[in-house]
């Protein structure tokens, strides 16, 4: 009689076996798979790196205590909200993501930029870079930002997925609100941008030493408390990765320390681009070198380079939108064309060497570690770090991924790979990075695997357990029934 339960119960065990191997090879493989972490970036604009000790910041401290903590934050030159804030989400110098200053004047397009004017929604002024939320979209993630400058300008011909149109009188409340509501949505964002215009709005108006600026401070403390808090309530705190920080610090300035650019130059020789503390100045044609030798040694604190002679460590040089004269002035020292002109208290722009002018930077989340401090990194170092977290591939930048991973709870095992300099003019799209393959080869690779395997399998298994054809046959030829 042909008994083939013993050999089909064997085979359907080895089947099961070899479906478990095939699902756990799979597995292994998947898990090659960048993690999907979900990140907040929050910018409180102007708040110095030594606000944290001026009064008490009980809501920064929580977050030092409960996440990290980096003492020196060294930003990009200029010092300034637009060229920082854009370093942020690029990882770039200003001379090549093309936001240079907060007033520009680009040659070749023949077109001005000015956040006085608020004249910032030329696409093409944007477009040397890519700002991680389009990077974030591409790789089919949600992205959303409340206020966060340039993320209401259509770059490469997109927008955040989630925007707020930039309006100062939105409240901090409303602006988390937007944020929550992304982060909890049915198809929730996993990078969310928030800025706030405090403590620079106050910073400029009383000056850093102001003993006013102590409740102004306090006031940014609590609106960090009142972030925490609706974090908490949404069940987000211990599932995000939260990293504070701001574009730039803030120095003392004084109206016994003003130099005046009409007292040395005619105005009807020159454009002045952007003004104080690093004066843009654009000649007339004709007048570079009459410009350029009044004004070289015309007050013991004012630096004067002609753009070729700007130093390489400000990165800030190889852009069209950096004028043929520069003018940088002492820490506190002013430049204006007149005393008619507005000044100002408190001021930044300075050199990025000087600590008045560095930000803070803090992160909580399942990625970092507990209660660690670092001694420093550089502004352009986040873009990677953001790009690590969020488990997508970084364009060329100027920072690294190295020189942060301590901060991390568990080291980055794929560094983004980093560009030492992009020269200006050059567009990182046309450099772009690929998409790391190691996951696909990794996926490819495994699925060879298992089709192998079970063919292998199959073909050596199946003829093992089924009976010769003679076998068969006399086993046919047996009645079926015993008398």
């Amino acid at each position: 009689m042909l008994n083939c339960s013993s050999p089909l119960k064997m085979t359907s065990r080895l089947l099961w076996v070899a479906f478990k191997l095939a699902a756990l090879t799979l597995s292994v493989t998947l898990s090659l798979q960048p993690e999907q972490q979900k990140v907040l970036l929050v910018s409180f604009d102007g708040f110095r790196w030594d606000y944290l000790y001026r009064v008490p910041t009980p809501h920064f401290h929580y977050v030092m205590k409960s996440g990290v903590h980096v003492k020196q934050v060294t930003n990009i030159f200029i010092t300034k909200t637009y060229p920082n804030h854009y370093t942020l989400v690029t990882g770039l110098f200003a001379e090549n993501h093309g936001i240079v200053a907060n007033d520009m004047f680009d040659p070749i397009l023949n077109k001005s930029f000015s956040l006085e004017d608020m004249n910032i929604y030329d696409s093409e002024f944007w477009e040397d870079a890519i700002p991680i939320w389009i990077t974030n979209q591409r790789a089919g993630r949600a992205s959303g930002a409340a206020m966060w400058p340039g993320s209401d300008v259509k770059i490469h011909e997109s927008f955040p997925t989630h925007y707020m149109l930039y309006n100062e009188s939105v409240s901090f409340e409303d602006r988390v609100a937007k944020i929550i509501e992304w982060f909890t949505a049915k198809e929730p964002i996993h990078l969310g941008l928030l800025y706030w215009e405090d403590p620079d709005d106050m910073g400029h108006r009383l000056g850093p030493d102001s003993p006013l600026m102590g409740p102004v401070i306090s006031d940014i403390d609590n609106k960090l408390g009142y972030l925490i808090q609706r974090l908490k309530e949404a069940k987000l705190w211990d599932t995000l990765n939260l990293i504070i920080t701001s574009d730039h610090g803030m120095t003392q300035c004084s109206e016994e320390k003003v130099i005046e650019l009409d007292q040395y130059l005619d105005k009807d020789h020159y454009i002045l681009i952007d003004q104080s503390p690093v004066a843009a100045i654009l000649p007339k044609e004709g007048k570079f070198d009459e410009v350029y030798e009044a004004l070289a040694h015309a007050h013991p604190n004012l630096t004067v380079y002609k753009k070729e002679e700007i130093p390489e460590r400000w990165h800030y040089k190889y852009n069209n939108r950096i004028q043929p004269i520069i003018a940088v002035a002492d820490e506190g020292w002013s430049i204006l064309q007149n005393k008619s002109a507005d000044f100002m208290l408190g001021n930044h722009g300075y050199d990025n060497a000087l600590a008045e002018m560095h930000p803070i930077f803090l992160a909580h989340g399942p990625a970092f570690r507990k209660n660690f401090t670092k001694a420093a990194m550089n502004s352009t170092d986040l873009y990677p770090l953001l790009c690590h977290l969020l488990g997508i591939p970084a364009l060329p930048h100027n920072g690294s991924l190295s020189s942060v991973q301590d901060l991390l709870s568990s080291p980055a095992t794929r560094p983004a790979p980093h560009t030492p300099r992009l020269h200006g003019g050059v567009r990182p799209g046309e450099h772009e990075q690929e998409e790391p393959y190691a996951y696909f080869i990794g996926v490819s690779l495994g699925s060879i695997l298992v089709v192998v395997f079970l063919i292998v399998f199959v073909k050596h298994l199946i003829p093992s357990q089924i009976p010769t054809l003679p076998d068969m046959q006399a086993e046919i030829a047996q009645p079926l029934l015993q008398a």
